[in-house]
């Protein structure tokens, strides 16, 4: 049989006042094709399915969406885990009663998981949702003395698996963890910050196949270990050339391939002159980072530039106000910007240099005066 193996979709994730559900979207819609081409009978998420533990509503119906068209429509078996971004109780309520829809969800770790068994028992899926060191340490109170790293939390679970699996099985392993050399791209932002919980792969041995999440670059491991990466491209730099797309594993073979799945909006940077960048044909539908390397990055420049680009995200210009060379402002910043910042920012458009003191006084005096007449 075949399965698909994904991670990372990250709904909810903001997009300056916007949001990235048409892209989410555009990619469910390419996972469903597939599906339906390869006749593949489950999909395993391995983690943050939504961005934050307190998502939105918008989040939350896209996240429906996609599960009823999965188990009920198509009728594969959606078989998914909680990442660090997810909240582990409420994507898990009613687990239970979703498991007779073909729906499996795993919110906290358990001491011995019971195995999700496809293809007539032929392969068993474990699921190991994010989890720490004192999860750990609360399920398996024996080995407390032992579980010093993260590390050794990951040898503890994985040894208990293995000692209770059936060997004639596939046994796959899902989890949501950090391994130690996995390539990181700028939006693996929990993984920057999270380095000490980062694991070997030597804890994951014994197993088939291991289908991993929280990083969002698809990479092989080992041979029977991959990350599938994030189907979106949620960051700029190195992310810019990454394929994004989804791995179909044979459970017959343990044969993997990654298939890559176009994107609705590709993300690039570009740097020139106004003129030059005004001209280009091949940046409307993408999501972008401008460097206008003969203009101040300000709220004018980026009113013009969107007219043009409705996609922009990050606008990189010179600067008047720092000894730096340049100025960068997201799209989100330049939104946020109150009176006083854009009245300093107009003066560094127009004149070329900051307002003084005085200037600064008389601009709060009229402020305040405005602000006043508009209560009354």
């Amino acid at each position: 049989m075949k399965i698909i193996h994904t991670s990372d979709w990250h709904f909810g994730m903001p997009l300056g006042s916007g949001s990235y559900e048409d892209s989410q979207r555009y990619f469910l819609d390419r996972l469903y094709e597939l599906i339906r081409k390869e006749q593949v009978e489950a999909v395993l998420c391995a983690g943050d399915i939504y961005d934050s533990s307190v998502t939105n509503a918008d989040a939350i119906r896209l996240f429906n969406d996609a599960a009823t068209t999965l188990c009920a429509r198509l009728g594969v078996k959606f078989i998914l885990i909680a990442g660090n971004h997810d909240s582990a109780a409420r994507l898990s309520s009613c687990r239970e009663l979703l498991r007779g829809s073909g729906m499996y969800v795993t919110g906290r770790l358990e001491r011995d998981p019971e195995p999700i068994l496809l293809d007539g028992g032929k392969t068993a899926v474990y699921s190991l949702p994010y989890f720490t060191r004192d999860e750990v340490i609360a399920l398996f109170p024996e080995d407390q003395e032992q579980i010093r790293s993260q590390e050794d939390a990951y040898q503890v679970v994985c040894r208990n698996i293995r000692e209770n699996m059936d060997t004639r099985r596939k046994n796959i392993v899902m989890s949501h963890a950090y391994i130690v050399n996995a390539e990181l791209s700028d939006s693996d932002r929990s993984a920057k910050v999270g380095s000490a919980t980062a694991v070997s792969k030597d804890v994951f041995a014994g197993f088939d196949y291991v289908a991993l999440g929280h990083i969002h670059k698809p990479q092989v491991i080992a041979p029977h270990i991959r990350y599938s990466g994030s189907p979106i491209k949620y960051s700029f730099g190195a992310e810019e050339s990454q394929k994004k797309g989804v791995v179909l594993v044979d459970t017959d073979t343990m044969e993997q391939t990654f298939v890559e799945l176009p994107l609705l909006r590709d993300r690039q940077s570009a740097t020139g002159t106004y003129e030059e960048l005004i001209a280009r044909t091949d940046l409307q539908q993408d999501y972008l980072r401008l460097h206008v390397t003969d203009r101040y990055a300000g709220l004018e420049l980026q009113a013009d530039l969107k007219e043009r680009f409705p996609y922009l995200l990050e606008l990189i210009g010179k600067r008047v106000d720092s000894e730096e060379e340049t100025s960068s402002l997201s799209v989100e910043e330049l939104e946020s910007l109150d009176e006083t910042d854009i009245m300093c920012k107009f003066f560094a458009e127009c004149y070329q240099y900051a307002p003084s003191e005085e200037e600064m006084e008389r601009f709060a005096q009229a402020l305040a005066q405005t602000q006043k007449e508009d209560v009354q």
